[in-house]
């Protein structure tokens, strides 16, 4: 590891305050690590603005969906001991599981739900399986202010696996495709992924994950548990945004019984660094091998696309070729958090990035922190979508409104002879790199957007935000 170029780490600190100043973030905490132990850990800001009480390396924050490797790595755990394989077809656990009919419902195995294949498309049931817990957070004014409150409260909330698939069963929507065709972002199938591992090993989720995973690796901080959090003192509080820009206390965790494996361990940037080397030591942690090498390379192998030069694995986003070396990392958001976790196998190298407030780049600051420590400049990008001189008339098959079930709406509009894409009220312009692929760039981060034809042609849906969403009209509703 060219430990030198960690003397550039003034320079880290002032991206994390660069992007905490632009985004208001209220504390971010960051940590580094190799295989032999911790490089570099550092809280900046505050855990709790109010009480000026200040982030550190061991407060615990929501990781949201970095959970979701967690899952895989308890697939992974499960299939060790001969309780399952990821080649299974899901309704061997989940006899009660149906979205597409007969014949699509067979087909799916657990691989397919871990690496987003599985064609389920995006739902409403994350919302649902968090609604009890906003009760009584400003948070709901907010969204009743919105108009977006109603989205929560138009059917019953969901408590529990069963009452999830009896949800699956009853959303009027077709499958984006064959299992396994392509690649749409599923809260839904790691969820489901959390009952199979339930009903295969007999016990709970949590209590699986927390003695085969957390426990051994030594994430001693690191919990499902809500309740937990209340007798600890470095926990963090949580912070929203308003419609205004302005960042307020909104102190209730979001929690979903339901969907326990799609996002919500808590923990701390520290034991996050303990996970990541959990993969650079090849599957051992204190001395004890948890899981062979071999499954360690399946948790990262680029399965499938899931955007330009970069695949994805189990729980875990993969750019094989930055600058000569893997990116393994994936990120997550809810309310009151942003995270990014992963690790550079070559270079012995993994690193955390946690805060308490949805919507901070932090991806840019666990980048930075790679390219610092592989000699780079630290505003290196993963990729750039190239150039392309497009004509209007490739330009406007962009146009449109996308929807999709999780509630997000997506507008793409002509304005002064330039392409914008609107979505949650932040506009920017989108640019073509291709005759069906585009660049926008959000809190100074680029991502990649696709158009997807339907079988004769037309636009039918446009790949975003790492999700399928499919066009509900040639006009933007404005």
């Amino acid at each position: 590891m060219p430990g030198e170029n960690w003397q550039k780490r003034e320079e880290l600190s002032e991206l994390v305050y660069e992007i905490m100043e632009e985004c208001d973030a209220p504390g971010v905490s960051v940590a580094v690590g190799d295989e032999s132990g911790l490089l570099y850990a550092e809280g900046f800001g505050y855990r709790d603005r109010e009480e000026k009480l200040r982030a550190t390396p061991e407060t615990v924050y929501g990781v949201a969906s970095v959970t979701k490797s967690f899952a895989g790595l308890a697939v992974m755990l499960a299939e060790m001991e001969r309780e399952l394989t990821a080649a299974d077809p899901v309704i061997r656990y989940l006899p009660e599981f149906s979205f597409g009919g007969d014949e699509w419902d067979h087909a799916i195995n657990i691989h397919h739900f871990l690496t987003h294949t599985s064609g389920l498309p995006p739902t409403g049931a994350l919302r649902y399986s968090m609604v009890r817990s906003m009760e009584g957070d400003p948070m709901v004014e907010q969204l009743r202010e919105a108009g977006r409150w109603e989205e929560w409260v138009d059917r019953d909330p969901i408590d529990n696996y069963g009452q999830l698939m009896e949800y699956l069963a009853r959303v009027d929507e077709e499958p984006l495709g064959r299992p396994g065709a392509q690649f749409s972002y599923s809260n839904d199938a790691y969820s489901l992924v959390g009952t199979i591992v339930e009903r295969a090993t007999g016990e709970t989720f949590e209590k699986y994950v927390g003695e085969r995973i957390l426990q051994p690796i030594g994430m001693d901080d690191s919990t499902f548990d809500v309740d937990e959090l209340a007798a600890r003192d470095d926990v963090t509080q949580l912070y929203a945004e308003d419609p205004g820009g302005e960042v307020y206390l909104s102190p209730n965790w979001q929690d979903a019984p339901a969907m326990v494996g799609a996002g919500f361990l808590r923990c701390t940037a520290v034991d996050l660094v303990r996970y990541g080397q959990l993969y650079l030591r090849g599957g051992c942690a204190n001395g004890s091998r948890i899981l062979p090498p071999e499954a360690v390379a399946r948790m990262a192998a680029p399965y499938v696309p899931a955007g330009r030069m970069q695949g994805y694995g189990y729980g875990l986003m993969i750019r094989p070729n930055y600058s000569g070396v893997t990116l393994v990392e994936h990120g997550g958001s809810l309310k009151g958090i942003s995270s990014h976790f992963g690790y550079v196998p070559e270079q012995d190298l993994t690193v955390s990035v946690l805060c308490n407030l949805q919507g901070v780049p932090v991806s840019k600051i666990w980048l930075g922190a790679v390219n610092l420590l592989l000699g780079l400049p630290i505003d290196n990008e993963r990729s750039v979508e190239p150039e392309y001189d497009a004509s209007e008339e490739e330009e406007d098959r962009f146009v449109g409104t996308y929807r999709s079930g999780e509630g997000a709406r997506l507008d793409v509009y002509r304005e002064d002879d330039c392409l914008f894409l609107e979505q949650d009220g932040e506009k920017s312009q989108l640019r073509l790199s291709g005759p069906d692929t585009a660049a926008t760039v959000r809190r100074g981060e680029e991502s990649a957007v696709r158009i997807l034809p339907g079988p004769t042609g037309e636009i039918a849906a446009i790949y975003a935000g790492l999700r399928i969403m499919r066009k509900v009209s040639d006009e933007p509703e404005g």
